[in-house]
């Protein structure tokens, strides 16, 4: 047959349409997906830049707090014309020490006085200039006196400035300024990876008369002395504008480079600082994205050859007649033809991510969700746990019943596993018999019941083709972050684990480190324990007295548990607290030992023994309940307690935990006429903005503060901070861990005589505290 080449030719279009349509579409999908990786990559450079600038505006402020009540500065405020040489020669060596014995070696301050003059400056001998015309804020403070915490652009640099104003006896003196600058900032984010250039807005240039680096780009001041060189020739090279403009971020492919910038605002909310990073382009990974193109890739020619050779039937073998027929059909299906080549592709990622036996993911699609599970977790602050499962005797029933009766067994024993695990966790099958699970943010002890319960459900038999068949799994754990923090590292430590369960005799289960595996057998020990305890009556009361050593009078009793173990003895709460917290028996303890330690307070009173408040501590878990409340005022009913002689102590970290409920909580006990105290204060980072809102009457001195004064500067730096903050916000105030004479003399000499600690006395059983309060033996001491 002679072959018609006019008619070959006319035939080739359908072919060369698909292939136009197969190359948009690949184009396209990888120009998505690519952009999408680079906007994340974007969005985790601004976040964590967004924390840091929040965690030094914070520390400025800390400082400036603590610098408002140094009476060398008041002294310059206080001091007349004539001695301010000398009081300015005085806190010059203020600053000299200050800057020797503390972290403000890159931090300095300003001292301004009511009127807007500069009186003193850390970094530079001039001073008597007039800031009301330069610095906006400095005439908002003086106007109304509160503390400011802004960034802003002076005549120097572009800086964090707190500003916190001066009082004496009530009469407002002046204020104290601390600056710093973005060099540190730029140096952490450096350290992590990202090259940056810090510039201030141009809009600025006039009024940076005295700029510190001296270095212009395009009238934009370069802030940061460690800019990057890189950087800093591409944005001279090119327009300024192209970084600073709205787009998220730019690609160089001609210098490999990934940049984005971040927009700082004014109090204004105009552009004032913008942050430009700088990354590698080879550094952010698109493997996923280029595996998925080439599965795609191979798809198109697997279909581009079928067409090919279909064309190839028709136009040789067939009449001419039914090739153009084809010819039409063809061209009029294009877009049919194009969407099932998408779905075709849909259904070949699935094969490509799922086992073919089990229909579970398989190591890519195991590997991509454990790196998602991570970058959640670290957002959260969260764990993420690692199961290597491998079956037990596999081996040996594929050799003795086939491998038809293994690949059954293996679909019996995934749909047990996935009986195990709650929707949010992930089971795979990494091949063979080998599986794995992810558990998210788990405690120790709920892995450990999710490791039991597949223990136990594999203990039933399984029936293959009418065979009665047992297996079951050496299981190793690995958890995040404490084992590793790549799922590389993860699933290789949890696969040892397993190894050192297989060989301790299979059908059981090893945490990657030895020691928690024994730890893991001894919290289900101490959980049954626990309960046998609550069922007992063995958890005891001790009472901490709380002395005013101004008068030396009992002003309360602190009641702390123990635990009266009937074959380890007198348990400390350290040992099972927490632990009762993960298990829920937290709420039950602490309503046992609160009802039972207002019984005994109520019955010294009755007696006639004065015994002060009764300080009862409120765990978090209580202070998320609903209940508690409620079950508070029962207890106080029932027994016929006066809420006045009752406080309840929470601790600072676990009202940071979520603030707004706190206050609501807090609220609702305050209402009850109950006092309430923050204990281990000075612990938690809890903000100034949410200290003020809190409806307590009490701030506690951690020990961790007490222990080295008045010894230790910084510490005796801190505890005058708290005691000067509780006294300016009218709060009580009382210090714990107190054990030396020299301690409570410090404390009487900076207005806290309240002090609890074994200076007076250790924490007393019921008989022992009653004698303690009847002969008080602390008389001695005065």
């Amino acid at each position: 047959m002679k072959i018609n080449f006019k008619i070959i030719l006319v035939g080739l279009f359908p072919l060369l349409l698909f292939i136009y349509f197969a190359s948009s579409y690949m184009q396209t999908s990888e120009n998505i997906q690519k952009n999408q990786k680079y906007l994340e990559e974007s969005i985790i450079i601004h976040n964590k830049l967004e924390l840091l600038i929040k965690e030094k505006q914070e520390a400025i402020l800390l400082i400036s707090t603590s610098l408002s009540s140094n009476e060398n500065i008041k002294n310059v405020l206080l001091s007349k014309n004539k001695n301010k040489d000398k009081s300015n020669l005085k806190l010059k060596s203020f600053s000299l020490k200050l800057r020797e014995s503390s972290s403000l070696r890159n931090v300095w301050f300003q001292i301004i006085s009511p009127k807007g003059i500069s009186l003193y400056r850390s970094w530079t001998d001039k001073h008597g200039d007039s800031l009301l015309d330069v610095r906006i804020e400095v005439s908002k403070i003086i106007k109304s006196p509160k503390i400011i915490s802004s960034i802003s652009t002076g005549k120097f640099d572009m800086t964090f400035k707190s500003m916190v104003p001066i009082f004496n006896n009530d009469e407002f003196i002046g204020i104290i300024e601390t600056i710093a600058k973005f060099n540190s900032i730029s140096k952490k984010m450096k350290n992590v990876g990202y090259n940056n250039l810090i510039l201030v807005d141009k809009s600025y240039k006039q009024q940076l008369t005295n700029a510190f680096t001296t270095m212009f780009i395009d009238d934009y001041y370069v802030a940061n002395l460690n800019a990057d060189p890189t950087i800093t020739k591409l944005v001279e090279k090119n327009s300024i504008a192209s970084y600073i403009g709205d787009s998220k971020y730019k690609i160089d492919k001609e210098n490999n480079l990934f940049t984005t910038t971040y927009k700082l605002p004014d109090l204004d909310g105009n552009n004032m600082g913008y942050f430009i990073f700088s990354k590698k382009l080879d550094s952010i990974d698109i493997s996923d994205i280029e595996h998925e193109q080439q599965t795609v890739l191979f798809v198109f020619i697997l279909i581009f050859l079928s067409i090919g050779a279909m064309l190839y039937y028709f136009y040789i073998i067939k009449y001419k007649n039914f090739i153009e027929s084809q010819n039409r059909i063809l061209e009029e299906s294009v877009e049919d033809k194009t969407k099932e080549l998408q779905d075709k592709s849909e259904v070949l990622k699935y094969q490509a991510e799922h086992d073919v036996l089990t229909k579970l993911p398989n190591r890519m699609l195991f590997l991509d969700r454990l790196q998602q599970s991570l970058k959640h977790a670290k957002r959260r602050g969260q764990t993420v746990s690692i199961l290597f499962l491998d079956l037990d005797r596999f081996k040996e029933i594929n050799d003795t019943y086939g491998h038809d009766a293994g690949d059954k067994l293996l679909k019996h024993v995934t749909a047990r596993l996935q009986e195990t695990i709650r929707e949010e966790d992930t089971v795979a099958r990494l091949g063979g018999d080998e599986f794995t699970i992810i558990l998210q943010n788990l405690t120790q002890a709920e892995i450990v019941k999710v490791v039991d319960k597949i223990i136990k459900y594999m203990q039933e038999s399984f029936f293959i083709n009418d065979i009665e068949l047992f297996t079951s799994f050496s299981i190793g754990i690995s958890n995040y972050p404490d084992d590793g923090d790549t799922p590389e590292i993860l699933l290789r430590n949890a696969d040892t684990a397993m190894y050192k369960a297989k060989d301790s005799g299979k059908n059981n289960y090893k945490f990657y480190n030895e020691e928690m595996t024994k730890v893991a057998f001894m919290r289900v020990e101490l959980e049954k324990d626990l309960r046998n305890a609550l069922l007992n009556n063995e958890f005891i009361p001790y009472f901490q007295p709380k002395i005013d050593a101004d008068n030396f009078k009992i002003i309360g009793l602190e009641a702390l548990i123990r635990w009266n173990h009937p074959t380890r003895g007198l348990v400390f709460p350290d040992e099972f607290i927490k632990f009762s917290e993960e298990i829920g028996l937290i709420k039950d303890i602490d309503n046992f030992m609160m009802e039972v330690s207002m019984k005994q307070v109520l019955q010294w009173r009755k007696e006639g023994l004065e015994t002060g408040k009764l300080s009862i501590n409120l765990s978090a878990k209580q202070l998320t309940s609903k209940s508690y409340v409620a079950e508070l005022k029962n207890i106080i009913d029932t027994i016929s307690y006066d809420p006045k002689y009752l406080e309840i102590e929470i601790t600072e970290s676990y009202i940071m935990h979520d603030p707004d409920k706190a206050i609501e909580i807090l609220d609702e006990i305050r209402s009850l006429g109950i006092s309430v105290a923050i204990d281990d204060f000075g612990t938690g980072y809890s903000s100034l903005a949410y200290l003020k809102k809190l409806p307590i009457n009490k701030l506690k001195i951690d020990r961790s503060f007490v222990m080295d004064t008045p010894e230790d500067k910084a510490d005796v730096a801190i505890v005058k901070t708290i005691i000067s903050l509780a006294n300016n916000l009218e709060l009580e105030v009382i210090a714990e861990g107190v054990e030396t004479k020299e301690q409570v003399d410090f404390l009487l000499k900076e207005g806290c005589p309240n002090i609890q600690g074994y200076y007076f006395s250790k924490p007393l059983s019921s008989s022992d505290c009653k004698e303690f309060i009847i002969q008080k033996p602390y008389l001695s001491l005065v």
